[in-house]
């Protein structure tokens, strides 16, 4: 995905004319990632709007024992960890690169201040596009604490499966772990874990879902 591409996807850039977007552009710069590569650490200083262009970017916390815990994953055309560009803080997470091929568009935060200030419009879609991304976390953060990392990859499972006995997972695990709030290995546990208790049988990434009621119940639906 080219930055120009990537930028008119941001939701609280949609409203700029084009030719701005196209200047924007020119602007900023990529940055490529080796797998793993740390794109910035936690209270290290903001370094301007990120946007994803290849690959996907994972962004973290570690708990008091040192353990990961995955907060969000950014695919192409979408920005990362922005609360710093409007308040001025400094990042209160980490970001890695979460593929072997991730890229990423960097505007210095200097130009981001200064296109807001050009265009104070800018401020009232930040504002409902936080408060957006603060609901959905919300959500995230009740869903973390009502209910075991069982019950949400089982209702994970019920929601891609759209109503079929069979299907593929075409996400990763660890991808699925970042949308249920865990991490890899315990999204591969608890699969053979749902197995052993007969909700699921796995042919490789394809699911089949052998007792529906089951599964439905473990997801506390």
């Amino acid at each position: 995905m080219t930055p120009i591409a990537a930028l008119r996807r941001i939701t609280f850039l949609k409203g700029l004319p084009d030719q701005l977007l196209v200047d924007v552009a020119t602007k900023g710069g990529t940055r490529k990632l080796g797998p793993a590569e740390t794109l910035f650490a936690e209270h290290q200083r903001c370094i301007g709007l990120l946007v994803v262009l290849t690959g996907a970017v994972r962004v973290y916390s570690l708990d008091r024992r040192g353990r990961e815990i995955t907060l969000d994953r950014q695919e192409p055309g979408e920005s990362i960890l922005e609360l710093p560009l409007f308040d001025g803080g400094n990042y209160p997470a980490s970001a890695v690169a979460a593929t072997n091929d991730t890229s990423v568009f960097i505007l210095p935060r200097a130009d981001f201040q200064q296109l807001m200030l050009d265009h104070p419009e800018l401020a009232g879609s930040a504002l409902r596009y936080l408060a957006i991304r603060m609901r959905r976390l919300l959500k995230m953060l009740e869903a973390q604490a009502l209910h075991t990392v069982q019950a949400r990859l089982a209702a994970y499972l019920i929601h891609v499966s759209a109503g079929s006995t069979e299907f593929r997972l075409t996400a990763t695990n660890e991808a699925i772990g970042s949308s249920i709030g865990t991490v890899r290995d315990v999204v591969s546990r608890t699969l053979r874990s749902l197995k052993e208790q007969g909700a699921i049988s796995l042919k490789g990434r394809t699911i089949v879902i052998t007792n529906r009621e089951l599964l439905r119940k473990i997801a506390e639906l």
